[in-house]
C-alpha cells in the first residue's frame, strides 16, 4: 500500500484514539473499585476468543462482540472501549503482523473505536442506561436493539470504507467477507445477552461459564474455516497441476510454475535447482524475486552447501522460521533479510532431481500446510517437466534429421503449407523462395572414402549452411545429399544471389575428413561442389506449394545438366 495512505491512517488514529478514550472516561466517570476481578475475567475471556480468529478475504472475524455487549450493558462505554482494544492487541500478536500489514493496527483500532462510540451514542439517544437491567420492557429493549443495529451497520460501513481505501475495491460492494462478518456478529449477540443476564445473577463466575462456550465456538469456527481454506488451497493446487500439464516445453512449464507458486504461497524469492546426479552438483535454473521478475543468476551448489544443499543432502523437506536458524547455515544462497524459508526435494523415480525453495523476508511467514502445498507442487513440477521433455524429444525426432539436426523433409513441407495458408487467411502478399541444392558426385565420395566420411561431409555442410545462411530462413535436409532453404520477403534476383553465395561457400573451402588407421588419425581434404535450383512465388509458381517442385526442376535441368556447380532458375 502507498506510504501516503499508511501515514493518513496513523494520523487519523492518533487524533481519534486519545480523544475518544479520554472523552468516554471523563464523560461517564466509571468506578472500578469493586469490580477489578470481574473486569479481569472479561479481559481474559475476550482475549481467549481473539486467539481463534477467522480470516475471510481481507478481513479477520472473531466472536468478541457478545462479550463486549455484556460489558457495555453493565459497565458502560469506557470499559467496552478498553476491552475491544485489548482483544485487538491479542489478535495482532496471534496474527504476527508482517511489516506490510502494520497499517491494520490503526485501521482496526479506529474502526473499533468508531463502532463503539457511534453505537453507544445511539443507545444513549434511545434512553439506554447501564447496570442491572431486566431487559423485559420496551424502554430497555429499544435502546438495546438500537445498539446492536448500530454496531452491525457502523462496522459494515467502516469495513467497506477500509476495503475501498486500502484494497481499492468498489465502495459498498458488500462482498462475501462482509456477509460472514455480519453473520458472526448476529450469532455473538444472543450469547452476549445470556452472559450479561448470568453475570447479574452469579457475577464474575458467569463470565467463565458463558465464556467457555464463546471460546469453544471460536475454536470450532476457526478450525472449520482453516480446513475450508486448506481445501481451497488444495483445489487451487490441483488446478495448477492441470495448468502445468498443458505446457509442452520445459521453459513454459517453469515459467508457469513460478507464477503460480508466487500466487499461492507468500514468497519474496523462489528458487528452482536442477541436480546432476553424476557429480552431485546443483545448478540454479530459475529465480524469481520479490517483484515477480525472473532473475538470471549463475549459481552452483554442492550437496550439503547452503540451504538448498542441505535439503538435497537430507532428501527431505525443511522449514526454518527464524533468522538465527537461517544464519547458522552460512554461507547460504538466500538474500539478506530472509526470515522464513521452505525447501522441498523434487523427485523422479525415487531420485532427487531438483530442489524447490521459497523464502520470505517476513518472520513466521509459513505454516505446516504451506510446506504440504509446496511438496505437492514439487511433485506436479517433476511430472510436468518429464512430460515436457518427452514431448520435446518426440517432437525433435519427428521434425529433425538425426544426422545433421536440421529440419527434415516432412517438417519443411508442412511448414511451407501452413505458412502459405496463414498468408492467405490474413490476405498478405509476400514473396516466398526455395533454394534446393544437391551435392555433385556424392556417390563417388561414398565409394572412395566410405559412408562415414560421406556423413562427415553432410554434417559439415549442414553446420556451414546454418552458420553462414541460417539468418535467411528455414534450412532443412530434404533427403540424401539434398538440402533446402526457405527465404521470405526477398526478391527473386536477391535470392539467386544468396544461392550463388551458398554455392561459393561450398566450393571455395575444402571439406576435412578424418580417418583412423592403426590408431592414427589421417586428415584429408576434399573438394565438394553443389548444383543449386531456385524458385520464387509468385514469379515462377502459381502457389507456394509448387516451390519445391520448380526449384528441384531448375536444379536438375539448369544446373546438373549444364556442368554442375551452378545456380539455375526457371525463366
Amino acid at each position: 500500500m502507498a506510504k501516503s495512505k499508511v501515514v493518513t491512517l496513523w494520523v487519523i488514529w492518533l487524533i481519534a484514539f486519545p480523544s475518544l478514550v479520554t472523552y468516554s472516561y471523563l464523560e461517564f466517570k466509571p468506578n472500578f473499585s469493586e469490580y477489578w476481578l470481574d473486569l479481569l475475567a472479561f479481559a481474559i475471556v475476550i482475549s481467549a476468543v481473539a486467539v481463534f480468529p477467522i480470516k475471510v478475504g481481507n478481513i479477520t472475524v472473531f466472536f468478541s462482540n457478545g462479550i463486549s455487549l455484556a460489558a457495555f450493558l453493565y459497565f458502560g462505554l469506557f470499559v467496552e472501549l478498553i476491552l475491544t482494544q485489548i482483544s485487538l492487541v491479542v489478535l495482532f500478536v496471534k496474527l504476527n503482523l508482517k511489516k506490510d500489514d502494520s497499517y491494520r493496527i490503526p485501521t482496526n483500532s479506529t474502526m473499533f473505536l468508531l463502532t463503539s462510540v457511534i453505537s453507544a451514542g445511539l443507545y444513549y439517544a434511545l434512553g439506554g442506561t447501564h447496570g442491572a437491567l431486566a431487559i423485559n420492557s420496551m424502554e430497555e429493549i429499544i435502546p438495546l436493539a438500537g445498539y446492536i443495529i448500530g454496531v452491525i451497520l457502523v462496522n459494515q460501513v467502516c469495513l467497506s470504507v477500509i476495503q475501498w481505501f486500502v484494497h481499492g475495491e468498489e465502495l459498498f460492494a458488500y462482498p462475501k467477507s462482509l456477509l460472514i462478518d455480519s453473520g458472526v456478529t448476529f450469532l455473538a449477540f444472543p450469547l452476549g445477552l445470556v452472559l450479561y443476564l448470568m453475570y447479574l445473577q452469579i457475577e464474575a463466575i458467569a463470565v467463565f461459564f458463558v465464556g467457555i462456550p464463546f471460546i469453544l465456538l471460536s475454536i470450532v469456527f476457526s478450525y472449520y474455516h482453516n480446513t475450508q481454506r486448506i481445501n481451497k488451497y488444495l483445489h487451487t493446487t490441483s488446478e495448477i497441476g492441470h495448468e502445468l500439464s498443458k505446457s509442452l516445453n520445459v521453459k513454459s512449464v517453469l515459467n508457469t510454475f513460478l507464477d503460480e507458486v508466487k500466487r499461492l504461497i507468500p514468497a519474496s524469492n523462489i528458487y528452482v535447482f536442477d541436480i546432476s546426479n553424476e557429480n552431485r552438483m546443483m545448478k540454479l535454473i530459475r529465480h524469481m524475486d520479490d517483484q515477480g521478475n525472473q532473475v538470471k543468476k549463475k549459481l552452483k551448489l554442492h550437496q550439503g552447501e547452503g540451504f538448498a544443499g542441505i535439503v538435497y543432502e537430507r532428501e527431505e523437506s525443511i522449514m526454518l522460521m527464524g533468522k538465527k536458524d537461517i544464519n547458522e547455515l552460512m554461507p547460504h544462497e538466500l538474500p539478506g533479510g530472509t526470515n522464513s524459508v521452505m525447501g522441498v526435494p523434487i523427485q523422479r523415480n525415487n531420485k532427487v532431481v531438483g530442489i524447490l525453495t521459497v523464502a520470505s523476508y517476513e518472520i513466521n511467514a509459513y505454516e505446516k500446510y504451506h510446506l504440504m502445498l509446496l511438496e505437492i507442487l514439487a511433485n506436479f513440477l517433476s511430472v510436468a517437466i518429464e512430460n515436457a521433455r518427452h514431448y520435446e524429444s518426440a517432437k525433435t525426432k519427428s521434425q529433425r534429421d538425426q544426422l545433421t539436426n536440421l529440419y527434415n523433409y516432412r517438417y519443411f513441407i508442412a511448414y511451407i503449407d501452413e505458412y502459405a495458408k496463414d498468408l492467405e487467411a490474413k490476405g498478405i502478399d509476400e514473396s516466398l523462395s526455395v533454394i534446393i541444392l544437391d551435392l555433385d558426385s556424392f556417390k563417388a565420395i561414398n565409394d572412395q572414402y566410405g559412408h562415414e566420411s560421406g556423413n562427415e561431409v553432410l554434417v559439415e555442410l549442414s553446420n556451414r549452411l546454418v552458420r553462414l545462411f541460417g539468418h535467411y530462413g528455414v534450412i532443412a535436409r530434404y533427403g540424401g545429399e539434398e538440402f533446402t532453404v526457405l527465404i521470405k520477403g526477398m526478391s527473386h534476383d536477391d535470392v539467386v544471389q544468396v544461392a550463388e553465395e551458398i554455392r561459393y561457400a561450398i566450393a571455395s573451402e575444402p571439406f576435412i575428413l578424418y580417418k583412423a588407421i592403426d590408431g592414427d588419425v589421417e586428415v584429408q581434404e576434399i573438394k565438394v561442389t553443389a548444383s543449386i535450383g531456385v524458385a520464387t512465388y509468385p514469379e515462377q509458381c502459381e502457389t507456394p506449394q509448387e516451390l519445391i517442385r520448380n526449384a528441384d526442376r531448375s536444379m536438375y535441368v539448369g544446373a546438373k545438366r549444364n556442368g554442375k556447380n551452378k545456380v539455375a532458375s526457371l525463366t
